[in-house]
């Protein structure tokens, strides 16, 4: 089996221990979120390229200056960010709950989730970890400062998208839905996959404010159509030294930074469950044809 495998059966309590590496527990703790590292095997040790020994070192010559591009470019920071990010910013608890109400409460609403995903073409999955985030898939849910509903709209983005009462759990994530992807055509001129995270924010946070935080990462000399560079800079407008400089002014710009990890690694974890759903019933479907012994 391979490493993601066994580190499934220790969470499953079918194995006792199993040894991996940093990298791969790193990814799939937000998957398998009761699995506890006991103790190191060994120090520390660096990622290396490794390249044939040769009088040639062309090859290497040009991995090192490829290397020193990417990381001065800020490209290699973005790579991390896409692929460790999100599963950084959850506690044991929060995904433990979360793994338990995938299966006990999102079966409620699911065909909910995949007809408003037919209707706006967006994957239903990030649709349900943009709702989970917002009411923990809580159609009744009350925010302290008045919204409420699965999709937590406000009165005025609800009357927009045609949603007449918030505490339907169908109109508000279909409402939800059709607000989302107005947010991502909006952003049609930022490429896949920070497209989503921007209409995320924007979803959290609103336009103006997260154009605010555009202008303010160009300035600093950031790519303002770079999610991980814009969300460095999102905190600032809490902070009167830049917000005062901006057209919109004050805005929670943490909020929408952690909103964002947040949707995404549920997002992950949901793609995971839904590909092992799909295997099993693949699976069970060739039982079925099989003849019998």
């Amino acid at each position: 089996k391979n490493t993601e495998e066994l580190l499934q059966l220790v969470w499953e309590g079918l194995l006792e221990i199993t040894v991996a590496d940093s990298q791969t527990i790193a990814l799939n703790r937000q998957f398998f979120p009761e699995l506890q590292v006991a103790f190191d095997l060994a120090p520390p040790q660096s990622v290396m390229w490794a390249v044939p020994a040769s009088d040639d070192r062309s090859l290497y010559d040009a991995a090192v200056k490829f290397l020193e591009k990417y990381k001065s470019a800020g490209e290699m920071a973005r790579l991390v960010d896409r692929y460790y990010g999100p599963a950084n910013h959850f506690s044991l608890v929060n995904l433990t709950v979360y793994h338990a109400r995938v299966r006990n409460r999102l079966p409620l609403y699911k065909n909910a989730f995949e007809t408003a995903s037919r209707q706006v073409n967006l994957d239903w999955r990030l649709l349900a970890a943009m709702a989970y985030q917002e009411s923990f898939w809580d159609p009744s849910a009350v925010s302290p400062t008045g919204v409420r509903g699965m999709m937590m709209l406000t009165e005025d983005t609800a009357k927009q998208v045609g949603v007449t009462n918030a505490l339907d759990a169908a109109q508000s994530i279909n409402g939800g839905a059709r607000y989302l992807r107005d947010l991502y055509d909006r952003m049609h001129f930022i490429p896949l996959p920070d497209r989503t995270w921007f209409a995320l924010a924007a979803y959290n946070l609103g336009v103006s404010h997260l154009e605010d935080a555009r202008i303010l990462t160009e300035r600093q000399g950031g790519n303002q159509n770079k999610w991980s560079d814009v969300a460095a800079r999102l905190p600032l407008l809490e902070d009167p030294k830049w917000y005062e400089r901006t057209r919109y002014g004050f805005a929670r710009g943490a909020e929408p930074v952690l909103f964002v990890n947040r949707v995404r690694a549920y997002y992950d974890v949901l793609v995971r469950f839904d590909e092992e759903e799909r295997a099993k019933s693949r699976t069970e479907a060739l039982k079925l044809k099989l003849p019998a012994l």
